[in-house]
């Protein structure tokens, strides 16, 4: 990775563009003060300072008492270890929470079964969307499809959607991937996300249908190729409309039939190298 690349992946810790700039700033310039290292790395010293506070909150900076104060950067192994480890703790909270609040909702609320009624909801930001996919996923009883195009897909295998999807491939579910990968290259990273069937064709769009069999369907505009999942400008529309999910699986159905397995794209390239 270069060092933009490196900026992207940081992003995945919740780490913003400023943030990853400072924190590199300071792994290679080591322990130095505030006013030294917004000049070093032409960064506005309130940007720097709030920057700072943030990386110290994570646990991924430390500051000293002196005047005036020094700021060093916590070697990247522990500082990615404590922001998973304090993600963890929080998902561990949460799942504790979860049940407690859904049974005093129930005692305040009338429980009404959403399926019967038809509903349309926007959702906005790319971590919700892939929340909402995953969610999905995880309800699902029929066969799912996922159209989209190959840089979503190579987003998708960065959030808990493969573990979605072995875990309705254990239960007997199919979970159907088409795209329209254009290299081997990104062939391979999307058979990392093992669905039960990769298919390669031509997509009527650049945008991402999601779609349950009489249930549920997810499906957006168009995407753009930027990696940030924490990307607000892309937004989905998230209906159990019978009518909408009926029409959408027919066509994802129509585009899988005339598409190609993708092994059989990726097939010749592994002929010729074993024949060396």
């Amino acid at each position: 990775m270069n060092q933009h690349e490196i900026i992207e992946a940081l992003a995945f810790f919740g780490l913003e563009d400023v943030d990853s700039k400072v924190y590199m700033g300071l792994l290679q310039t080591g322990p130095v003060s505030v006013g030294t290292l917004s000049a070093k790395l032409d960064i506005d010293r309130g940007k720097t300072y709030r920057a700072l506070n943030r990386l110290r909150n994570m646990g991924v900076v430390a500051t000293t008492f002196s005047n005036p104060t020094l700021c060093s950067a916590i070697p990247p192994t522990e500082a990615l270890k404590t922001i998973v480890e304090r993600k963890q703790d929080e998902i561990t909270t949460m799942k504790n929470l979860s049940q407690k609040i859904v049974e005093d909702i129930s005692v305040i609320t009338k429980e009404t079964d959403i399926q019967e009624i038809s509903s349309f909801v926007i959702i906005q930001g790319r971590s919700n969307i892939y929340s909402r996919i995953s969610k999905l996923l995880q309800k699902a009883t029929g066969i799912v499809y996922i159209v989209t195009t190959t840089e979503d897909l190579m987003r998708m295998y960065h959030t808990s959607i493969p573990e979605r999807i072995q875990l309705l491939k254990k239960e007997g579910v199919q979970v159907r991937i088409l795209t329209e990968a254009s290299t081997d290259k990104e062939l391979s990273f999307v058979h990392r996300l093992d669905p039960t069937e990769i298919r390669v064709g031509k997509l009527p769009s650049k945008s991402r249908m999601v779609v349950e069999e009489s249930r549920q369907l997810i499906m957006s505009g168009a995407l753009n190729t930027s990696m940030d999942l924490n990307d607000e400008g892309d937004s989905v529309m998230h209906t159990n409309s019978l009518e909408m999910v009926s029409n959408m699986f027919s066509l994802c159905t129509l585009l899988w039939n005339k598409s190609k397995p993708a092994e059989v794209l990726v097939a010749p390239r592994t002929k010729r190298v074993k024949s060396q």
